[in-house]
């Protein structure tokens, strides 16, 4: 499953992941409309939040108008149905989705639409990854 994943360190807070992604989605930047965020935590630390693209997505699970599908390895948000209420932000554990501050619906990672993830290419620090199947690490055999 495709995924973008962060490195677990390095990463500065300089948000140009966030000002990326808000520009290749939404050709302008505004609080609110990145699909991926930079949260700090203590101590100090900068932490990028993004969606995991979960095998079993709880958002789906959460939405009442069927609004967010599993197509594939992306977990996807039609903002035809979706109706904006937010109980995929709520029941999201990873914190990865808000609502669109414009159009008032759903926002979250999509992979750059199957292309290459703005965010992963304009890392400065390129402590986020796209993980995809042939890169996963291979489990162990015990």
């Amino acid at each position: 499953m495709a995924k973008i994943i962060y490195t677990g360190e390095g990463c500065t807070g300089c948000m140009a992941c966030v000002a990326a992604c808000m520009y290749a989605h939404d050709k302008e930047f505004g609080v609110g409309a990145s699909r991926v965020w930079v949260v700090k935590e203590e101590p100090v630390t900068d932490n990028p939040i993004v969606c995991v693209q979960c095998e079993k997505p709880p958002c789906r699970d959460a939405c009442p108008v069927g609004a967010i599908s599993k197509i594939g390895d992306l977990v996807l948000v039609d903002e035809k149905l979706c109706i904006g209420c937010g109980a995929c932000v709520e029941a999201c554990p990873f914190g990865a989705i808000n609502i669109h501050p414009a159009k008032h619906v759903a926002n979250k990672c999509d992979l750059c639409g199957g292309k290459e993830p703005q965010c992963v290419k304009f890392c400065p620090p390129k402590v986020l990854k796209l993980q995809t199947p042939a890169l996963a690490p291979k489990a162990k055999v015990k």
